[in-house]
């Protein structure tokens, strides 16, 4: 059902999502689709995932093409992905909005669930998010039915700007078409109540699409965490994941027990963005992003922030946090992923990269009072944050650049200002976000992937400075843990295979080396963290079907021994 022409005049808080508690689960974990303009997109932007998740077994993949290509782009995609093997073809019709799509299906003869589709018209890839193109992008999702949506960016960077002419892009329009016509698709589906379980990620061009040779990684367009892990008042513990176009929420029935229930929060359409912080007394501060598209082919682009006061109560309503650029939409779409803080004098803070890639933030006073967005200055930065609040019990912020890791903290007059001349020598891999944390007095510790080897390092505020191994190219979640009565830093990465790869090491002994297990399904994202009512450390990682998967530390045993994972 086509939105109409009012799409441009209705505010990013206007359309919501109601609660919803009765999911209808696939039969199969894990059924990606991968939907982008061009083939080559499936290989260059895409394609790392894509043929990660073509090594998979359990849950069908799909890769759709929706603009016309040459014969050479559509083999080389069918040659990347069969290796070798023969492609059975059929054609179909699918109806989409007033218009009828021509379908060219390619299924791989040895593993039927493995799909490579070209859309053969009618489709025009034009920005702004059309109703014609909107309703493409939501018939593919109908007919292939994904638990996980894998797509382009909405809102690319930009490489020059002129106040009278607006900014200069170098994606490719068309990438930018899809992108923006998959997620408008996403929030519509959310609207009508037809979403199931999906994730969604975007995927941000890191190289020409003319070159042969993949990316050693797919670069997210929205590095950070997407699940996170809380631990109420009462003992029991919530799990918040980017979901569905929006939140879902888990929470423990009693407290250390095996029983959840699952919600779909009542949010406004949300990116596949979230940040989660936890005051004193316990209130769960939530950041995400809202995006509606204009039919220029910009795009309001909103911090959205809600709370939760009690433990599996509803949550506050979500307000918009606005845009530093106001509203300048062609500046403010490229706003970054927010990170938010609670510190411990009952403040709120959320930060995050401007058009300019400079920091900017904005903070809540302890009597709820919202200050104006403040630039930070400092170096040029990129995306995946790292906060921690310092002995002082306010914010600590850390951010990659391309020339190292700044830190941005507060002076004797509390206004925040990056630390000159500490600059640690982490250069994070594109797309990967940073964890920090205290392990020490007056002491932090950044952990992140570096580009240029792939391993993963801790760097300690003093100096410290240490290789402490991991298993893949992706970010990492750094808490504190008790394990035999010694206090341990406990690391969680996606490994390169996709289960849960944990680390531990005495607190501040990362020099000494790390163990490292890998345990678990597959997942998406950097897994998430806590410490339950008895003190038993709890790995939650999101499924490639939007479901929460847990397990629990063993006190029987000697070590980090985790007991079985429960799927919730």
């Amino acid at each position: 059902m086509a939105r109409g022409s009012g799409r441009s005049e209705r505010s990013a808080t206007g359309r919501r999502r109601t609660a919803s508690a009765s999911p209808q689960w696939p039969a199969t974990r894990g059924a990606a689709l991968h939907l982008v303009a061009h083939p080559a997109d499936a290989l260059v932007i895409t394609g790392p995932e894509l043929l990660r998740t073509a090594g998979e077994s359990g849950g069908a993949l799909t890769v759709v093409s929706m603009a016309a290509q040459d014969a050479r782009g559509r083999r080389a995609l069918l040659d990347a992905l069969g290796r070798g093997s023969a492609w059975d073809e059929h054609a179909e019709r699918l109806a989409a909005g007033d218009e009828t799509l021509q379908l060219r299906i390619h299924t791989l003869a040895a593993a039927p669930d493995v799909q490579v589709c070209f859309v053969e018209g009618p489709v025009r890839l034009r920005p702004g998010a059309p109703d014609d193109l909107v309703d493409c992008a939501d018939a593919l999702i109908d007919r292939f039915e994904p638990t996980r949506l894998c797509t382009l960016d909405p809102d690319p960077a930009h490489t020059a700007y002129d106040a009278a002419t607006g900014a200069e892009r170098s994606d490719h329009p068309e990438h930018t078409a899809v992108a923006q016509a998959v997620l408008e698709a996403v929030a519509r589906r959310a609207d009508e109540d037809r979403q199931g379980p999906l994730v969604v990620q975007s995927f941000r061009t890191a190289a020409s699409c003319e070159q042969t040779t993949l990316p050693p990684a797919a670069v997210d367009r929205y590095p950070g965490r997407r699940l996170w892990l809380t631990r109420g008042s009462d003992g029991r513990l919530t799990a918040y994941a980017a979901v569905d176009g929006g939140v879902v929420r888990w929470t423990e029935k009693t407290a250390g027990g095996s029983e959840w229930t699952r919600l779909r929060l009542d949010t406004p359409p949300l990116l596949p963005v979230l940040s989660v912080s936890q005051t004193p007394e316990g209130w769960v501060h939530l950041v995400s992003l809202s995006r509606t598209p204009e039919e220029s082919g910009s795009a309001v682009v909103e911090v959205m922030h809600a709370v939760q006061y009690q433990t599996g109560r509803p949550l506050a309503d979500w307000r918009s946090l606005g845009n530093p650029h106001g509203r300048h939409t062609d500046r403010g779409r490229e706003l970054g992923v927010p990170v938010v803080t609670a510190d411990l004098h009952g403040g709120v803070h959320v930060f995050t990269r401007n058009f300019g890639q400079y920091m900017t933030g904005r903070s809540q006073d302890k009597k709820g009072v919202w200050g104006s967005w403040a630039d930070l200055v400092g170096s040029k930065v990129l995306d995946g944050f790292g906060a921690v609040l310092g002995d002082d019990g306010l914010p600590e912020v850390f951010a990659p650049t391309a020339s190292g890791v700044g830190r941005w903290s507060r002076g004797p007059d509390k206004k925040m200002r990056q630390t000159r001349d500490a600059r640690l020598p982490l250069i994070a891999a594109d797309g990967t976000p940073l964890s920090a944390l205290g392990t020490g007095p007056g002491l932090a510790t950044v952990y992140g992937c570096d580009a240029r080897d792939g391993g993963l390092y801790a760097f300690r505020t003093d100096g410290m400075a240490a290789s402490v191994g991991g298993t893949g190219r992706h970010g990492v979640t750094a808490l504190r843990a008790f394990v035999d009565g010694y206090d341990c830093t406990v690391l969680l990465q996606r490994s390169a295979e996709g289960p849960t790869a944990i680390g531990a090491c005495v607190t501040g002994h990362e020099q000494s080396g790390l163990w490292w297990e890998l345990s678990g399904e597959p997942g998406i994202g950097e897994p998430a963290g806590a410490l339950d009512a008895f003190g038993n450390l709890v790995v939650a990682s999101l499924g490639p079907d939007g479901r929460l998967d847990v397990a629990r530390q063993d006190p029987n045993q000697q070590g980090l021994a985790l007991g079985g994972w429960l799927t919730v």
